[in-house]
């Protein structure tokens, strides 16, 4: 076993190299040739041939590497496999054990990839003090192996040196083997299979400098593992990588949560503006200042506000050294010690613009900051008397995009490390009337001495400017990962160092960080989402007034471009935004060119100008406020602000990391225990009893690491491809870490929608699935999951429920259901709540307006479905039980799979301009819906009645045409059918 490889025969060597590389590798990967080899030149930084040792005596045995090409299989790929060269640093000797060989490099071959070979001259090689044989079964020649991961420059490169003629012959074969298979692979291959042979981080991500990508944490953790099912347990070694790093954060989470450190408060405004090319002419005050908080303020110098052009070319804030003009704005600049600061002050002012400028020279990157320098200016005036607490920190701008950050000036030194990036993204995605521009920095509290050793939090912000008009919501959508893409920050450090100082051949790259490498992502500016509704539509919901005017808003905000972008997962996915109760803030005119509301005649209102956020569990943000300020009118659109507490915890960066390192050393090392880790589930098979729509049945699974590793376990499907879990399950814990003794309880519990409610309603009610919870380098369990599902009366077609033959409850199968020609004229689900309304909750005070109790809604639902009378004798003394009965009246018809008016109806709905064509039209309805219909309206009409003042009416209106006349708001292609003409449409049959 102490015998060196080299000595043996060539074609022995590479058996036994091939044997031993093939027991370091995973079930998925086969071992097609092995040789053994020196390293004497990488591109990386490793030394090259000048730094080899001259004397054999001086050689480390750690120069050795066994480089062996690999074939990949998944059960799709057949007997092709996909190609990968492994370098692997061993021993000495052959390896007795895991801990004596690490891996070093992983290299896809690819349509990139090369390996070429040349022999090396006999003096070369003595110069090297690499070894020399000389044995008849192993010639002196000796051969350099070059292996190039990319045809590109800066690709990597690898250089080694090898005696073994046979194993580099066939090693170079398989290479090209591999090579020609992966030319005919028409997919890109998926290479996450390589994680297993990367040599593994000796420390945790978390104690980078670097934030992780906000997009990566967000996103579930069984969502980031490798594909797996039963008996193919996918890249282990990568899954158990995820899962730990989501442990150590969690513990790190949890340490914050529980952890006495002080928390510092950030206080931060926010504000977007698109000032349309104007130039400052009005008091900024209302955008920036609260008025609660800032009681008493000197208004803005005459001279500063409003502002000229030829004042701007006379004002020292025109030039760089400003700070002391800009001290001067306020009254008392002179005896600074009388503006006190109020506990609501913004420690921090971010202040996106746009348009800026929209000259023609702006398009081609003009540099000019004049009116950059009058805007500051007019901020600084508009601050008052606060404006000697503060200064300018950063500001970026792009032609027409400026974003501007201001600091409360004993807060400076607290921010380090601050940067600034643009993109352009407009007229052919790179001019720059279109895009954004960026500033990240970080933060860190010094509150005290010791505040060189706080762990800083990391702030960035955007302000862009997307693509305009209704119909490009497309490009706005394309804009939003574009800038995602594009929008870096150069650190200024290079991946790579060159090998020598005169080497050009390959260029170093620099390091950059995208805008998600953060710990809190504020996004602003003039996003340009619009309404999907016709214009008409917009002004007349917008004109409106009282209780309908904020129901109507609300509507309005249903077809809002960027909420149905974020609901489709289109853009902006997983950022937050404070709800909406401003009016739209574009776009409004003067004079003749406006409307009774103040905007442009020739342009529909929309919500385009926005304040987004995302963040980390390592910081709280809480959002206080959110609103436009429409006494600024000199553009076309309206100031929005926003205020935020960004509350991080003041650690002390060297316990953070001593922290951080101890859970390290409990689970870094799981791929290195020749332990076989041990899960314990207390059963195999659960029964969830019943469940339904309204009642979900819950169940917790025991499970205990009885090994004496750290184990990881993830939930896997049957079989590839398909989901993990049935429709009708959800589980809290889908993957995760155990240490030895440690146990949890996994809650599995079954969920309906609506969706699923209509599916269950006409499937068999007995449901089972087994689930498969999977030990990582371990075994399977298999847990039985059974369910007994009771249909409802909801979310059933009206013509399955007219067919009913008693209650829905007491339907054994679907072929108890009636006839067609047999069918009743209404569900008498329908008919029991209306008849009951009409006995009972004639003077109920704002039936259909209001919840009922949760309570009562949950009877009211189960008497239904189970034909069991309404338990309420005394309904005139409770007024809540009315109300229940209306709310669970409009949920029966809003869980209506199909409306009772066709969709495809609804345009002409719209159109209809009569009474007369109304009736008419519904003479095409079936018999069922129309009876619905008409019973749902006459009962409409009855209550309006009650009510003499004709709001009732139009608050009925406005409720039921969305629970009758359903809007598809997820239709992002085109405006939706005009709600006043649905309106109008329904008002008469009530009216």
């Amino acid at each position: 076993m102490s015998q060196p490889f080299a000595l043996l025969s060539g074609r022995a060597m590479s058996d036994r190299l091939k044997l031993v590389v093939q027991g370091l590798l995973r079930p998925s990967e086969i071992v097609n040739a092995a040789t053994e080899a020196y390293i004497i030149s990488t591109q990386d930084g490793t030394s090259g041939l000048d730094n080899i040792p001259r004397a054999r005596s001086d050689l480390p045995h750690g120069r050795k590497r066994v480089v062996a090409v690999v074939t990949h299989f998944e059960p799709q790929d057949g007997d092709r496999g996909q190609g990968c060269v492994i370098v692997i640093k061993m021993a000495q000797g052959p390896p007795s054990s895991k801990h004596e060989y690490s891996f070093e490099r992983a290299i896809p071959i690819t349509d990139g990839f090369s390996m070429s070979m040349a022999q090396m001259p006999s003096n070369t090689v003595q110069a090297t003090g690499l070894p020399r044989y000389t044995q008849s079964n192993s010639a002196n020649t000796a051969f350099t192996l070059t292996i190039a991961a990319d045809k590109a420059p800066e690709a990597e490169r690898l250089t080694l040196l090898t005696y073994d003629s046979e194993g580099l012959r066939t090693t170079l074969t398989e290479c090209r083997r591999c090579k020609e298979i992966s030319a005919l692979q028409a997919e890109p291959q998926d290479l996450s299979w390589l994680a297993a042979y990367i040599e593994r981080p000796s420390r945790p991500a978390i104690l980078s400098s670097v934030p992780p990508d906000l997009r990566m944490l967000q996103k579930p953790v069984h969502t980031l593992l490798s594909p797996a099912s039963a008996g193919q347990p996918g890249d282990e070694a990568f899954d158990m990588a995820i899962i730990r790093e989501d442990w150590i954060r969690r513990r790190v989470r949890d340490q914050l949560l529980a952890s006495t450190a002080p928390r510092s408060s950030l206080r931060i405004r926010v504000g977007t503006f698109n000032v349309n090319g104007k130039m400052p002419t009005q008091d900024l005050s209302s955008w920036l200042r609260d008025d609660r908080i800032y009681e008493q303020f000197i208004p803005p110098l005459k001279e500063i506000s409003p502002l000229s052009l030829s004042d701007l070319a006379q004002s020292p804030l025109s030039t760089d050294t400003s700070n002391d003009a800009r001290d001067s704005i306020a009254a008392g600049a002179d005896d600074k010690t009388r503006v006190a600061e109020d506990q609501g002050d913004p420690d921090l002012f971010v202040l996106a613009f746009q348009e800026l400028d929209l000259s023609a020279e702006a398009l081609l990157y003009s540099t000019k900051t004049v009116r950059e320098d009058a805007w500051c200016a007019a901020v600084f005036a508009g601050l008052g008397e606060k404006a000697v607490l503060y200064e300018k920190l950063v500001s970026k701008q792009l032609v027409g995009m400026l974003l501007l950050v201001i600091v409360r000036k004993r807060l400076r030194e607290s921010f380090s490390d601050i940067r600034s990036a643009s993109v352009g993204a407009g007229i052919m995605g790179m001019m720059g009337n279109k895009g954004a521009t960026a500033v990240r920095m970080a933060y860190a509290p010094t509150s005290s001495e010791e505040a060189a050793s706080t762990r800083p939090s990391t702030l960035t912000f955007v302000n862009s400017h997307l693509a305009a008009f209704d119909e490009m919501v497309d490009r706005r959508n394309a804009d939003f990962h574009d800038i995602c893409k594009r929008l870096l920050f150069d650190t200024g450090m290079t991946g790579q160092e060159p090998l020598a100082p005169d080497d050009v051949s390959s260029e170093s790259n620099p390091i950059t960080l995208n805008i998600f490498e953060t710990d809190v992502l504020f996004w602003m500016g003039d996003l340009n989402y619009r309404l999907n509704l016709p214009e008409t539509d917009v002004r007349y919901l917008l004109s409106s007034s009282g209780k309908i005017r904020k129901s109507n808003m609300e509507l309005l905000l249903r077809f809002d471009q960027l909420y149905l972008a974020q609901y489709m997962q289109k853009a902006f996915e997983n950022f937050k935004e404070h709800p909406i109760r401003h009016a739209p803030s574009y776009r409004f005119a003067t004079d003749a060119m406006a409307d009774t509301l103040g905007y442009d005649t020739k342009r529909k209102p929309a919500w385009t100008d926005r304040i987004l956020h995302t963040h980390s569990a390592m910081v709280d943000v809480e959002q206080s406020s959110y609103g436009s300020h429409p006494d600024i009118s000199m553009s076309d659109h309206k100031p929005i602000s926003a205020n935020f507490d960004v509350r991080v915890a003041s650690l002390d960066a060297t316990a953070f990391d001593k922290f951080v390192q101890g859970l390290w050393r409990e689970v870094g090392s799981i791929e290195e225990s020749d332990e076989v880790p041990r899960l314990r589930v207390d059963a195999t098979f659960i029964d969830f009893g019943t469940f339904s729509y309204r009642k979900p049945s819950q169940r917790s699974l025991h499970v205990e690491n009885i090994g004496k590793t750290p184990c990881t376990y993830r939930f896997i499907a049957t079989t590839l491809g398909t989901n993990i879990f049935p429709e009708w399950l959800e589980v809290d814990q889908v993957s995760g870490l155990l240490l030895p003794g440690e146990s949890t309880d996994i809650n599995i519990s079954t969920r309906v929608d609506k969706a699923l409610a209509t599916k269950l309603n006409i499937s068999q009610t007995e449901v089972t699935r087994t689930l498969i919870l999977h030990t990582a380098m371990g075994k399977d369990h298999f847990i039985t999951a059974v369910a007994k599902y009771e249909r409802t009366s909801f979310a059933n077609n009206l013509s399955m429920l007219a067919r009913l033959p008693g209650p829905i409850r007491g339907l054994k199968s679907l072929n108890d259901l009636l006839p067609a020609d047999h069918a009743v004229t209404a569900p008498r689900e329908v008919m029991r709540l209306i008849n009951w309304l009409m006995t009972n909750a004639t003077n109920a005070e704002g039936l259909f307006l209001q919840a009922g109790d949760s309570k009562a809604v949950d009877t009211i639902c189960e008497c239904l479905d189970t034909g069991v009378e309404f338990p309420f004798h005394h309904p005139e003394k409770e007024p809540v039980v009315a109300l229940a009965f209306g709310e669970v009246f409009m949920r029966f018809l809003e869980m209506l799979p199909d409306p009772v008016i066709p969709v495809s109806m609804f345009s002409r709905c719209a159109e209809v301009s009569s009474k007369n064509q109304a009736f008419e039209l519904l003479e095409e309805l079936p018999a069922v819906n129309l009876n619905v219909w008409i019973s749902t309206t006459a009962i409409l009409h009855y209550f309006a009645q009650q009510d003499p003042v004709s709001s009732r009416i139009e608050q009925f209106v406005a409720v039921f045409t969305s629970v009758l006349l359903p809007d598809d708001p997820t239709a992002l292609a085109s405006p939706s059918t005009s709600l006043r003409g649905k309106r109008a449409f329904l008002r008469y049959f009530i009216s």
